[in-house]
């Protein structure tokens, strides 16, 4: 049986090639048998004439021959559907303007869709490159007392406790920070980045070196350790010599071993996750004693499930361990909680804030587009009734009109996805630019997988705006064939479901506009205020000191302190006076931290005053005294610093508009003393309390978003001994340069001297990031800009497919009704009041679908507040909402112009005369 339906099916596709020699010996068969019969007839004594005629009576109706033989030729349907499309080519060719309205409409609608998928293809919908990705966790530490605070990373020795106490992971290590080492040895000083892993992380992973083995425990020291390398650091610094194992070089002044090199492609992952590539893996160790103390705060714990063990069961256990290390240490562990998060949701996160509201976006764009296309295809085939009542008078069927009306569906879909499919490679072009932060963003592009979905997509919007359009069409009413004037005339229910579509499509560009608006609205708040400083003719440059050990800072051992050698502040100091002399330079500063990059922490209490239960934090930064003036943030009251503010006079403090306002609100800061507290791996006081003596400008250190509390330290009074981990603010300065005229013609010669000088001061110590100010800031923003004007082109779409709706309703409402119009204007209608007619109607419209999209986004405020993360806007914001709201209809009433004055131009002879 299976065999001969193959059979069959191939002689039928056989029979579509071979279409034409299979016609031929048709017709010279049948000939044959005619020629046969009209002989015998004429043996029998008629004549030629009616001998032909006698043949074909009693053969039978020719016709109808043929098409049983071809339906034994050919799968019949694909013939009917070939000749519906040339019918739907030859229509839709008729009326072009259609054609392209929803063409357009679809393109854009699929082309954004198509775009935004395959964004979320390369960064969303793919396997973990781990092995069993499913199985590993990352484990956070949480804050009972505040329950809204972020996940946070745990202490060092955590690790270690949890991975011998539970029964739930199968194993346990541990990821750092992914940062920016120096690396000497192997030719020009470099910056590479550089992680923190247990020696176990690459066996959870399940991925092993291609070449030697991983560290151990063991081969970790303070001026020595074992290290893994990256494939691209193995090719670009070792030249992939198979005999780089045993090859040593420095890391931060660390003779560093290379045990291993791991596989091309290999992706790591570390807290926070802003980076997935470092090219030095060193090992650490979470039983070491350095860390005894429960104050390293700077891993997070990696875990694999045990096979069978859930997550709720894993969090159960967590839950019971830390409750346990509460009671263990009280003063370290004191309301600290855990919280098991599956890798996948860890690593995407981020991801998911920023591509969501994209989906959503794209998702309502399709539907208002699926419901324009929807009413103009309602509208076009109203125009058609009297073809479609001819076509049933004929006799066909329900099922064959319906195919008739899906075919040129499908041909407008396949042009649009076609057409949507070219406009995603700009799209994609435009996300890929917004999405350089994301995970396996360079994997941005149109694949097989996109264009299924592309094409499985087409297919969708297909059905969604064709069916209702063949189902009306299905219906055709004979007697409108005979009807006169009946293609001229709707029907009221035909034009009420018109309307509904249309205030449904401007509902949903209304919800769309609201959540873009605002979005938009909110990164606007974000991007545009001043960032507190000048940045034109600013040039920067990184120089940063070794923070592990080495010439420049000595560890005390079995202590947590370092000391640092007097060498650094007098290395800043011979910099900043060696470059401040150069030509075309007006003034030179540094400070740890560029903003907005950032800031570190503090907490503090004020001397005097009644300390509270919760020390307040805020922003630190270690300058230069020139920093602000070559800045230009402006002083606000007291002074900047200056030559007296040495080691050995009183410590001074400057600090920010907001510190002075939220700490300080009824009284002059001027003359008080705070006493800062180191927060990064344990609590300790500073050794002296500082006066502040100045209060500065707003700068946006932090992020281009709100300003937070600032406070900033002179470099010169530092201490020579600090908490383990603290000094590495005194160690980092990035020099800001202002020029004394266009910093591009002079940033190469600034460039060489201050690499010369540093190279003579230190050849091990590179220098990094050099780059004006101006770039810096815009790199930064850039994304923002990019994510606003992705927004900002989809409410467009928006607002563009809205007005094609109302357009397209209004133009139909002129056009049946040009009779009606017509006796009007006979009568003596004004043309006036046929004008307000008609756009009152598409006002009305518009306010109604505007009034029911206002209620749809109140009802999706919870949602918003959730996953747009706003910022200094509420999402029940009344200006976004008026906004919006007036757009459209303004938008209303210009789709509404050109229909309203066509319907004034009705001549009445011409009318009636048509009709």
């Amino acid at each position: 049986m299976p065999h001969e339906w193959l059979t069959e099916a191939w002689l039928r596709a056989k029979g579509l090639v071979m279409r034409k020699r299979l016609e031929r010996d048709l017709e010279e068969e049948l000939q044959f048998h005619l020629a046969k019969r009209a002989e015998k007839n004429r043996k029998l004594g008629l004549g030629t004439e009616d001998s032909r005629v006698a043949a074909l009576r009693r053969f039978g109706n020719v016709t109808l021959v043929k098409e049983d033989c071809r339906e034994m030729w050919i799968f019949t349907w694909v013939e009917t559907l070939w000749r519906d499309a040339c019918y739907a080519v030859r229509i839709l060719a008729k009326s072009p303007g259609f054609a392209i309205v929803v063409i357009f409409s679809l393109a854009l609608g699929i082309g954004a869709n198509t775009a935004v998928f395959s964004v979320m293809n390369a960064v969303l919908l793919h396997d973990l490159p781990y092995e069993r990705p499913e199985e590993l966790a990352t484990i956070f530490s949480t804050h009972k007392w505040d329950p809204s605070s972020d996940r946070d990373v745990v202490p060092i020795a955590d690790v270690a406790t949890w991975k011998k106490a539970n029964h739930v992971f199968a194993d346990m290590g541990a990821v750092g920070f992914i940062g920016l080492s120096t690396v000497a040895g192997l030719g020009e000083p470099v910056q590479v980045p550089v992680q923190s892993v247990t020696p176990n992380f690459f066996s959870l992973v399940g991925v092993q070196p291609v070449l030697g083995r991983v560290f151990r425990v063991e081969e970790s020291h303070e001026d020595s350790q074992t290290v893994v390398i990256s494939d691209t650091l193995w090719k670009t610094k070792f030249h992939g010599d198979a005999a780089v194992l045993g090859k040593t070089f420095r890391i931060d002044d660390v003779v560093s071993t290379v045990v291993g090199v791991m596989p091309a492609g290999f992706k790591t992952f570390g807290p926070w996750f802003t980076r997935n590539r470092a090219d030095v893996w060193e090992p650490v160790n979470p039983e070491d004693a350095r860390y005894a103390n429960r104050v390293g705060f700077w891993i997070v714990p990696l875990a694999r499930l045990k096979r069978g063990v859930t997550l709720p069961q894993a969090q159960l256990e967590m839950d019971v361990l830390t409750q346990a290390m509460e009671k263990a240490y009280p003063e370290q562990n004191k309301g600290v909680g855990a919280e098991v998060v599956p890798l996948y949701e860890t690593l995407h996160e981020n991801a998911k804030d920023k591509l969501y509201p994209l989906l959503g976006a794209v998702g309502f764009i399709l539907l208002i587009g699926c419901v324009n296309v929807a009413n103009l295809m309602l509208s076009r085939t109203e125009s058609r009734r009297k073809e479609y009542s001819v076509r049933v008078s004929l006799g066909a069927g329900r099922r064959r009109l319906m195919q008739q009306l899906l075919v040129e569906s499908g041909l407008l879909t396949l042009l649009g996805g076609l057409l949507g499919v070219l406009l995603s490679f700009w799209g994609i072009h435009v996300l890929g630019a917004m999405s350089k932060d994301l995970p396996d963003a360079e994997n941005i592009r149109i694949n097989g997988r996109v264009l299924l979905f592309a094409g499985g997509l087409s297919l969708l919007t297909a059905l969604l705006f064709g069916m209702a359009p063949a189902f009306r069409a299905s219906r055709a009413d004979l007697q409108d064939a005979l009807r006169e004037g009946e293609s001229r005339t709707a029907t009221g229910k035909s034009r009420g479901t018109r309307y509904l579509l249309v205030v449904a499509e401007v509902a949903l560009a209304m919800v769309l506009l609201v959540g873009a608006g605002l979005m938009i609205n909110s990164l606007l708040r974000k991007l545009l205020p001043s960032p507190g400083f000048d940045p034109a003719n600013v040039l920067t440059m990184t120089v940063l000191f070794s923070p592990t050990g080495g010439k420049y800072l000595e560890k005390s051992p079995g202590k947590p302190m370092e000391r640092i050698s007097p060498k650094v502040t007098a290395y800043h100091q011979q910099l900043i006076e060696g470059v401040s002399v150069l030509p075309g330079v007006e003034s030179v500063g540094m400070i740890t931290m560029l903003p907005p990059l950032g800031s570190g922490g503090r907490t503090f209490s004020i001397v005097g005053h009644p300390a509270p239960d919760k020390r307040p934090f805020v922003g630190f930064n270690e300058v230069s005294p020139s920093y602000f003036r070559t800045m230009r943030i402006p002083l606000k009251k007291g002074r900047y610093f200056d030559e007296r503010d040495t080691t050995n006079a009183q410590w001074v403090v400057i600090i920010s508009e907001t510190t002075a306002n939220r700490f300080f609100p009824n009284e002059d800061p001027i003359g008080q003393q705070i006493l800062l507290r180191y927060t990064y791996v344990t609590e300790v006081d500073e050794e002296r309390p500082r006066q502040i003596v100045g209060v500065v400008g707003e700068v946006k250190q932090a992020g281009m978003g709100g300003v937070d509390p600032q406070v900033y330290e002179s470099y010169l009074q530092q201490p020579e001994v600090y908490p383990g981990g603290s000094d590495g603010f005194h160690l980092a300065g990035t020099l800001v340069i202002r020029t004394t005229s266009d910093v591009r013609a002079h940033a190469a010669d600034i460039t060489t001297s201050v690499k010369q000088m540093v190279k003579q001061m230190d050849p091990d110590q590179p220098v990094t990031d050099i780059r004006t100010m101006e770039d810096m800031l815009g790199e930064y923003m850039s994304r923002g800009k990019t994510y606003v004007l992705v927004l900002g082109v989809f409410a467009g779409i928006a607002v563009v497919l809205a007005a094609i709706g109302v357009y397209g309703v209004l133009s139909y409402f002129v056009n049946q009704r040009t009779r009606e119009l017509g006796i009007r204007f006979a009568l003596g209608a004004q043309r006036r009041d046929v004008f307000v007619m008609v756009a009152k109607l598409g006002l009305t419209l518009a306010g109604t679908g505007s009034a029911i999209g206002v209620a749809l986004a109140l009802g999706l405020n919870r949602f918003m507040k959730e996953h747009l993360r706003l910022f200094q806007i509420k999402a029940t914001d009344p200006a976004t909402y008026a906004t919006v709201g007036i757009l459209l209809v303004c938008i209303a009433l210009l789709a509404c112009y050109i229909p309203a004055r066509r319907a004034t131009n009705v001549d009445p002879m011409t009318a009636l005369r048509h009709e």
